[in-house]
């Protein structure tokens, strides 16, 4: 009998522990990517260089698969992204730029000697040393010139220091959000109809309204009512 009861709690045990293994092994949210094919570009910025992945076809799919590669064999740490961007952390932000989709914003640093990866409110992730050391051959053949990416969109609100806007029909910003909510205070003629042309640094930030990472000038195309 003592013996069938040993046996009873030691199977109880091991199954326990399996689960927990399991339970381990599950915690935490994979990253998100694009698929492979959509993908046109990958671009890393320092907040002071832009640099961008190979032009040439064959050397622009190579590098993207490599990349991508290095992407998805992140190890998830179970921790949590509850920001748009990383808080109080010298961060690299990666664009995976895509064609007729939206794209994908990531951040990668380093943290008491440990690199990480960040996805905004889907997960924080350890890549692999190649990550970092691809990152930083790219911005060490960069120039110093920032990215700069344009879209068109009208304004549908507007506050004494801000605006939301639409992107208009053919944006890839709508893929990402209908709209987007822009601190204003350099343009208080801004009105609800205006046709207008925003420059900003390609980061969109995970909110809703969806949010731009830095806006470099918003000019108007076409005024309300002309």
């Amino acid at each position: 009998m003592k013996k069938k009861l040993y046996g009873i709690v030691c199977l109880c045990s091991i199954v326990s522990l399996m689960l927990c293994a399991c339970g381990k092994k599950e915690q935490g949210n994979p990253v998100r990517l694009p698929a492979e094919e959509d993908i046109v570009s990958v671009g890393v910025s320092d907040g002071e260089k832009y640099a961008v992945s190979p032009d040439s076809e064959a050397e622009a799919a190579e590098f993207i698969g490599e990349f991508l590669s290095i992407l998805k064999d992140m190890e998830i740490t179970g921790r949590e992204s509850i920001n748009d961007v990383p808080v109080n952390k010298d961060f690299i932000t990666i664009h995976i730029n895509c064609d007729g989709v939206a794209g994908t914003t990531l951040f990668y640093y380093v943290d008491k000697g440990t690199e990480y990866v960040e996805q905004p409110y889907q997960g924080i992730y350890k890549p692999a040393p190649a990550l970092g050391n691809c990152i930083k051959e790219m911005l060490a053949s960069a120039d110093n010139t920032p990215l700069m990416i344009t879209f068109q969109a009208s304004v549908i609100e507007k506050t004494n220091d801000a605006v939301t806007v639409k992107p208009a029909d053919g944006s890839p910003e709508l893929d990402s959000a209908d709209q987007f909510y822009i601190s204003n205070e350099e343009n208080p003629e801004l009105q609800i109809g205006d046709l207008v042309e925003i420059s900003y640094n390609g980061e969109i930030m995970e909110s809703y309204p969806a949010q731009l990472g830095e806006v470099y000038k918003i000019t108007v195309i076409e005024q309300a009512g002309e």
